[in-house]
């Protein structure tokens, strides 16, 4: 009977030992595995902490690049559509559900490459900031030329406004070196002094138009007017006398001439043949264009 009592309680032992050998087991699998658990859940909480710093300064860059863009002037589409890209991966990347490491690095080739096109933009926009001061310049300088106009046109501005917007004195004709010639019947042609009546069928006015970088090269109206010794302007519809506009108000003039203005000191030529006699005394020649004086001279008449 003690025999069987020591024999039960040494496969008791035995069995306990088993049991205690075999939870040990089980309890170190399942604590390793825990631990190797925790391990990777902290390397992909690392993982992630690092990918959302990232996406959060590629963010600000691309914000930046896009302000940038936009005061340059250029197209901030392809931007936007970045920049909308990556919050959508970013909202993914706080569900845990996705890996930036590719799209990290496709956003910083991107920042890349637009640093470059930025850098150009820049520089294109430099050359049109320096053209604009250049222009600005220039403008500037108008300006002062036209008030220098407004000074000395102050008595007539009222009456002159319309006109003086189209034109400026800077930009008119001048005509140089105004010569007169007496054309008799027979095309003998004699300096305009002391000719006698008999001698004049015909006056020719020759001149100058000189080179001005400020007027434009196109079609142009001369106006001559002939202004007899008692101050009246010779005016005869049926050899082409006319009026024209000057400071606001009609006047008229003897003949006029239209010509193709090159802007290179062209020589100019108006003839001007009167069905009555010329009498004795002195002429006055005027020369109007654009609605400004641009030069005068004369001849006398034995």
């Amino acid at each position: 009977m003690e025999r069987k009592s020591n024999t039960g309680l040494v496969v008791g032992m035995i069995l306990m030992t088993i049991l205690a050998a075999v939870f040990g087991y089980l309890y170190y699998k399942e604590h390793n595995i825990t631990q190797k658990q925790g391990t990777d859940l902290e390397t992909r909480v690392r993982e992630l902490a690092a990918s959302e710093i990232k996406l959060d300064s590629i963010a600000k860059q691309l914000d930046a690049r896009i302000l940038e863009v936009q005061n340059l002037g250029g197209d901030v589409a392809e931007l936007q559509k970045v920049k909308a890209s990556l919050e959508s991966d970013r909202a993914a990347l706080r569900k845990g559900n996705a890996s930036m490491g590719r799209k990290i690095k496709e956003y910083e080739q991107f920042l890349t490459q637009k640093d470059t096109e930025i850098a150009q933009l820049r520089e294109e926009n430099q050359q049109l900031i320096s053209q604009n001061e250049g222009l600005t310049q220039e403008r500037n300088e108008l300006q002062t030329s036209r008030q220098a106009v407004r000074d000395s046109l102050t008595g007539v501005q009222a009456q002159n406004t319309e006109l003086e917007s189209k034109v400026t004195m800077a930009a008119a004709l001048r005509a140089r070196n105004v010569k007169v010639y007496a054309v008799s019947s027979k095309g003998k042609v004699r300096e305009g002094e002391n000719v006698k009546s008999k001698r004049i069928d015909k006056v020719r006015v020759d001149f100058i138009l000189e080179k001005n970088p400020l007027t434009a090269t196109d079609d142009k109206t001369i106006y001559l007017r002939i202004i007899d010794p008692s101050g009246a302007t010779i005016s005869d519809t049926k050899t082409g006398s006319g009026v024209f506009q000057y400071n606001g108000q009609e006047q008229g003039y003897t003949i006029s001439k239209d010509i193709s203005y090159s802007n290179n000191n062209q020589d100019v030529s108006i003839m001007y043949d009167r069905d009555a006699p010329f009498t004795s005394g002195k002429y006055t020649i005027e020369l109007y264009s654009e609605g400004f004086s641009i030069g005068e001279g004369s001849f006398s008449v034995k």
